[in-house]
């Protein structure tokens, strides 16, 4: 790999879509991507803020109290305004059924790493503003890692961790909306890259989550020390076999998990990673589209017939 031709070829993502083409993708969307709204977190000592999206149950004068999911997002989805709605099938939760399996609404919480503001794209892809910046990549091994590594050497800066900004943005829609929230009911959830969040998230607001779903981690394992931090809040670990993340991060944690975690721990592995209509998925590491579908095939069938109640029953069954 020339690492100096590289260097010298990245282009900064932010301003290759016009803001005619971000419109035009706006109107493209579903009428359930499109009931999501857009909001902005707080600004950490001057730092860049974080888009989230929010799709809100409420409604003028409701005074009922609405359970919580946050979904986060993998690599590359948050390039582009919104594009964490139309990058996965998460609008779903806003579905009349899937609102009604959440016993009569719930909110959904999109946030978007700031990867427009340090993305580079080369001959591959080099992210240096996602949910991944701020880890130490080189304690860590992988393709994403050996990219971010080079980039060290070459001497390119890394960005910070965006952990402080999306806890900011989560605590603010929290009191926002605390008329309606069922601070007893807020879930997390993230795959990818997302999922590295999902774990560095509960890790700074464990007072938060009554559950918590990292789906095909990728990149952590966390330490025995972190894993007693959050050993009381009920996990699903989901993941495909043929994943690399698999070998990589996951496996290695759902081994230290099986032995330190005093709640509820769920762990599907899929041999095979299917969409809903049965078709093999676009790649083995999209074992997050049975999720974006509680996890339930098109006939009904359960992906994992350990757990035949699905993924928003299980969140339910959960409480602070």
């Amino acid at each position: 790999m020339d690492m100096e031709k590289i260097l010298q070829s990245l282009v900064p993502v932010k301003g290759v879509f016009s803001d005619e083409q971000i419109a035009e993708m706006v109107a493209n969307e579903t009428p359930l991507q499109k009931q999501f709204d857009n909001r902005v977190g707080p600004s950490v000592d001057g730092s860049p803020t974080i888009d989230y999206h929010v799709f809100s149950p409420a409604k003028k004068g409701d005074t009922a109290k609405y359970p919580v999911l946050i979904w986060l997002h993998g690599m590359s989805q948050g390039a582009r305004f919104r594009e964490p709605i139309r990058g996965t099938d998460v609008a779903n939760f806003a579905s009349l059924e899937f609102q009604a399996k959440f016993g009569g609404g719930a909110y959904v919480v999109v946030p978007r790493a700031n990867e427009d503001l340090g993305m580079y794209a080369t001959e591959g892809f080099l992210f240096t503003n996602s949910w991944l910046s701020g880890y130490d990549a080189t304690k860590t091994a992988g393709p994403v890692p050996e990219l971010l590594m080079n980039a060290i050497e070459s001497g390119r800066q890394i960005p910070p961790s965006q952990m402080p900004e999306l806890a900011a943005a989560l605590r603010q829609f929290l009191s926002e909306e605390e008329a309606n929230v069922d601070l007893s009911r807020v879930y997390l959830a993230g795959f990818s890259a997302g999922g590295y969040m999902t774990w560095q998230t509960m890790l700074a607001m464990p007072d938060v989550f009554a559950a918590a779903v990292p789906i095909c981690q990728a990149h952590i394992v966390p330490t025995d020390d972190a894993l007693q931090t959050i050993s009381n809040i009920p996990l699903w670990v989901i993941c495909g076999e043929k994943d690399y993340l698999y070998g990589l991060s996951v496996a290695p944690t759902i081994e230290r998990l099986t032995e330190t975690h005093t709640a509820d721990l769920r762990v599907t592995i899929f041999e095979n990673v299917y969409n809903p209509d049965r078709t093999p998925a676009e790649d083995e590491h999209f074992s997050w589209v049975p999720v974006t579908f509680d996890m339930f095939y098109n006939d009904g069938k359960p992906y994992d017939e350990k757990y035949p109640k699905g993924f928003i029953d299980w969140l339910m069954s959960h409480k602070k």
